[in-house]
């Protein structure tokens, strides 16, 4: 083979070799075959090609030297030297290596291509092909669940299983010593997150069943009903007033044709997906690192939440878009030196502000005092032109709010103060006499207790090794700073976990914002301990453990997050289970009492009738009606009991007795767990009262109280 061969197959390999941007300068190699034809004498020829650098006036070998990094000019650099010697033309092969180092023409040519083409043995094609196996895994126990098989063991197993596959790899990769460009951190992060959200779509594939899910669902179908998108919802009251998700969806519907379901579905798919995506590069931009920006997303994904409530069709869902775009968009203003270009990045954050403060109230008001924070911190590193432009974005942020709420959502303060003031009783209880006032919930599996004392505690060691090297290394960075004071709300999170009444919940749902800068935090403490002098020697070692520490944190959070336990697999009804309790035979008979009965009558109903009535029916389902189901015959006193509440109809479920409700209660408004079952003609006594039985499926019956009772 004649050297101008060789030289050409090695040119057509360096594309494959080098999968860094660079590589835009490869195609300009077929240059390179011309050297070897005009062998000596030529170089003469050649200086009409030096005026495409300003080196040409120089001496030969001057230009060749600065343009070793350029593709078409290194292959002359070994010529120079050899030209007398005819027998080294063998070596030109070798010549197009030399662009992969600048520094040196030879002997990084020997040494490159055993570093650069040593690529991953994942490469994301091939991870991507097992996160499609891992949804198919995860999606074949859902369907063995919906077969009968939910409390099978081989469900079960089949279900972890398919997380493996989805986040084993993933977090494998991102830790992984190899060299990872941008591209395919991105297509990994992707990949992540719409296999996860299929996960959620295979477990309702049909309808809506989440609950949250069927209250938004009700109020766009008023929009699209009304064309007015405040009309009321009896399930959720503060959502009509936060009408952000229900007008873009009935855009979307509009525009396309689809119906609510599937437009639901998109709305909060894409939403969801832009969110990690804008939360990654806000993580890429602090930490100035696209692997430790991905490893940010990675322990991101351990709250708890975020796989299911977080991409659910719920109003949060699309807000949290809004405020990954404000934020992204204040940190252009921070570093942004071009007026021109901060006016038009000011402009994207006040339309994202505005569009957080009509679309969710919890995220307007972290929004906002995320604004203030950055605003303080910036003004106390230094950096008082930022301080000044996102102060001002903060008062716009809280003026919103403020406005929004005098003029349009003044329901919201009502809406809030029962957990107010829960939260204000549970620490005045926990201050006075030193116990807790939260009432105690269904335990977990043992195994999903430990493990969420593992993630706890791990999270806790790596924040505060996290914090300590924030503040030792990064005292001037506005944003480290920023995200190191946002992150010690985390001991706030434990505190109401433990201290006070719904401590659980309302500790899963300001978890999504409290990760934000835990997990980068943490991200930074993984990121110094792998580097560490320490574990110099050990590097490898550290990085793996790094992958198992985040890896087993994501599978805590999916362990304790949502669905619970008891219905982490799809499956036939469940008392009391919620979203299993949302089935077709529920779904028929609360559209029968939209049809039959009309919209907006008071039922007394249990927990799992509970959202289809409000969702489905469009009925105004009540709280505390417990005491309508716990005696055996039909008191004076029960009577005048719902006569003063105002109940309409009473729906009593018999399948109620045939166990124990898997969440701890069997109505709503309940604060103390059941621990016996609840009797038959407790729930049948109201057949033998005179009271009109307006519907009756055979498990459901639906009665008419609104006349007086015999």
């Amino acid at each position: 083979m004649t050297s101008s061969d060789a030289e050409t197959d090695q040119t057509t390999e360096l594309p494959v070799v080098r999968e860094t941007p660079e590589t835009a300068d490869t195609p300009e190699t077929p240059e390179t075959p011309e050297a070897p034809e005009t062998p000596e004498a030529p170089e003469t020829p050649e200086t009409p090609e030096a005026p495409e650098t300003p080196e040409t006036p120089e001496a030969p070998e001057t230009p060749e030297a600065p343009q070793v990094p350029e593709t078409p000019e290194a292959p002359e650099t070994p010529e120079t030297p050899q030209v007398p010697e005819t027998p080294e033309t063998p070596e030109t092969p070798e010549a197009p290596q030399v662009p992969e180092t600048p520094e040196a023409p030879k002997t990084p040519a020997a040494s490159l291509p055993l570093k650069v083409p040593a690529q991953s043995r994942l490469p994301a094609s091939v991870i991507t092909l097992l996160a499609a196996m891992g949804v198919f895994c995860a999606n074949a126990a859902f369907v063995a669940g919906r077969l009968g098989h939910d409390n099978s063991e081989w469900a079960n197993r089949a279900y972890w299983l398919g997380q493996a596959f989805i986040l084993i790899p993933i977090g494998i990769r991102l830790f992984s010593r190899r060299p990872l460009s941008k591209r395919d951190t991105v297509t990994l992060l992707v990949v992540l997150t719409i296999a996860e959200y299929l996960l959620k779509v295979c477990y309702s594939p049909t309808s809506f069943t989440f609950s949250d899910e069927l209250l938004q669902w009700r109020s766009t179908t008023n929009l699209l009903n009304t064309g007015n998108p405040f009309n009321v919802n009896y399930g959720i009251p503060v959502g009509p007033h936060y009408p952000g998700l229900q007008l873009v969806t009935v855009a979307l519907m509009s525009a396309t044709g689809l119906s609510l379901f599937s437009a639901g579905l998109v709305v909060a798919g894409v939403a969801h997906l832009l969110f990690i995506c804008l939360l990654y590069c806000v993580f890429t931009a602090v930490t100035r690192s696209h692997r430790v920006g991905a490893i940010s997303i990675l322990i991101y994904y351990t709250t708890p939440d975020l796989t299911s409530f977080n991409s659910m069709y719920v109003y949060e869902t699309l807000a949290l878009a809004f405020l990954g775009i404000t934020v992204l968009a204040v940190w252009k203003l921070s570093v942004i030196e071009s007026r021109q270009e901060r006016v038009r990045w000011y402009i994207i954050a006040v339309l994202g502000i505005l569009a957080t403060v009509i679309t969710h109230h919890v995220t307007s008001y972290v929004l906002t005092l995320t604004l203030i924070l950055l605003a303080v911190v910036c003004r106390f590193t230094g950096s008082r032109a930022a301080a000044r432009r996102i102060g001002s974005l903060a008062a716009i942020s809280l003026a919103g709010v403020a406005i929004w709420i005098a003029t349009v959502a003044r329901y919201t303060i009502t809406y809030f103060t029962p957990t107010v003031q829960g939260m204000v009783n549970g620490l005045n209880s926990l201050l006075g006499s030193g116990t807790s006032s939260a009432p105690s919930t269904s335990l977990s599996p043992l195994n999903d207790q430990l493990l969420e004392g593992v993630g706890i505690l791990a999270t806790t060691v790596l924040l505060v090794y996290g914090c300590w090297q924030v503040w030792k290394a990064y005292k001037s960075d506005s944003w480290i700073v920023a995200m190191m004071v946002g992150s010690l709300v985390w001991f706030g999170d434990l505190a109401l976990r433990v201290g006070f009444p719904d401590g659980q919940e309302l500790a899963g749902r300001s978890a999504t914002f409290v990760y934000i800068p835990v997990s980068v935090i943490t991200a930074v403490a993984l990121t110094k301990y792998v580097n560490s002098a320490v574990v110099r020697n050990w590097r490898a070692t550290a990085m793996a453990v790094g992958a198992i520490a985040v890896i087993t944190l994501q599978f805590d959070g999916l362990a304790n997050g949502w669905p619970p336990y008891w219905e982490r697999l799809a499956g036939p009804y469940q008392v009391a289970g919620v979203e299993r309790s949302t089935g077709p035979e529920e779904i028929a008979m609360a559209q029968w009492t939209l049809a039959k009965l009309g919209q907006g009558n008071k039922f007394a109903t249990d927990i799992g009738n509970y959202p289809s009535l409000a969702g489905y029916g469009y009925q105004n389902p009540l709280q505390n009606v417990a005491y309508l189901f716990q005696s055996p015959t039909l008191t004076p006193a029960i009577v005048l009991a719902w006569e003063q509440q105002g109940v309409q109809y009473i729906l009593a479920d018999n399948r109620l007795s045939q166990s124990l409700p898997v969440g701890g209660y069997y109505f709503p408004g309940q604060t103390t767990n059941t621990d016996q079952k609840l009797p038959l003609i407790d729930l049948t006594k109201f057949n033998s009262s005179g009271i009109p039985r307006v519907f009756d499926d055979g498990n459901i019956k639906i009665y008419d109280v609104q006349g007086p009772a015999s």
